[in-house]
């Protein structure tokens, strides 16, 4: 293992010149394995009816990575309530009433007087009803996904588990995103048995790491402590910065996979597109990132 600096100019050259010579374009993979299929309750299990609520929900559930929904109170109810300020999707339901004796009637086999309803003509449609729902990823906890593989991730990464570790950041995991969440300062991360490598894992970990060193009490970084809003040219700078950082301490420490490096550069040449009126913005946020570098490292 060589110095920090060598590592960070090594690093820094290979990933510019392979963003410059246009070969990282259109590579990257997502290394882990998003839930995004059919919307369904997360108390109840049951699917999400009506082409609408399926269309709306479907969507969101590939901005979220997770396609598990539930209104505040079923969520409260389960002990996982959903965070402060977060925005709901609006969903419709039919209303229903026993033929026999006019009462709402729910998903039971009887009405609250005891009549069958389990057959269409033993209720009567009433109208249309309204709820807002929230997302799995939306809850103080995510629930992590039933199929997750039991993984230690720190066999054969000690190095990197070490530096989290003596980090100290509040992590996290479940569901089916990454992110650093500056309102709370944690860090949010799938399962490490959601990844398709262990490496995965600790990358993707570094790069989450990386934005969490960014906080106005560490090294103040713009992209973290002036943040407005996704998509913007100072979001994707400071994904540069992050994406780098990842490489650089994995290189470092060990963390490889075959196709690894290649993945940062895709990474970060996806988010370089985005800044073409700033040509020199990869060579400075490789100096951002060799800051995070040697914080995560100390």
């Amino acid at each position: 293992m060589g110095s920090i600096q060598e590592t960070e100019q090594a690093v820094a050259d290979a990933l510019i010149a392979a963003i410059d010579a246009g070969t990282a374009n259109g590579k990257y993979v997502m290394p882990w394995a998003a839930d995004a299929g059919v919307p369904i309750n997360a108390t109840t299990g049951r699917a999400y009816a009506g082409g609408f609520n399926y269309f709306v929900l479907a969507c969101c559930s590939r901005t979220h990575g997770d396609n598990r929904w539930a209104g505040r109170s079923q969520w409260y109810k389960s002990k996982n309530p959903v965070r402060k300020d977060q925005t709901p999707v609006g969903i419709f339901f039919p209303r229903f009433t026993c033929a026999n004796c006019g009462s709402r009637v729910g998903w039971g086999k009887t009405c609250p007087k005891g009549h069958s309803v389990v057959k269409a003509a033993e209720k009567k449609f009433s109208g249309w009803g309204s709820a807002k729902v929230f997302n799995n990823q939306q809850t103080k906890n995510p629930l992590p996904r039933a199929d997750v593989k039991d993984v230690d991730p720190i066999v054969g990464f000690e190095a990197a588990a070490a530096i989290v570790a003596n980090m100290g950041a509040t992590v996290n995991h479940g569901g089916g995103r990454a992110f650093y969440r500056p309102s709370d300062d944690s860090i949010q991360l799938p399962e490490a048995g959601s990844f398709k490598t262990t490496a995965d894992y600790w990358a993707v970990s570094m790069h989450e790491h990386a934005h969490w060193t960014g906080a106005a009490s560490r090294l103040d970084r713009p992209g973290i402590t002036a943040f407005t809003s996704f998509g913007t040219e100072d979001y994707a700078y400071e994904e540069l910065v992050a994406e780098m950082a990842s490489a650089f301490v994995c290189s470092h420490i060990g963390v490889k996979r075959e196709g690894l490096m290649d993945n940062h550069a895709a990474y970060l040449a996806s988010w370089k597109r985005k800044l073409t009126d700033d040509p020199g913005a990869v060579r400075r946020a490789a100096n951002e990132a060799g800051k995070a570098m040697r914080y995560l490292l100390k």
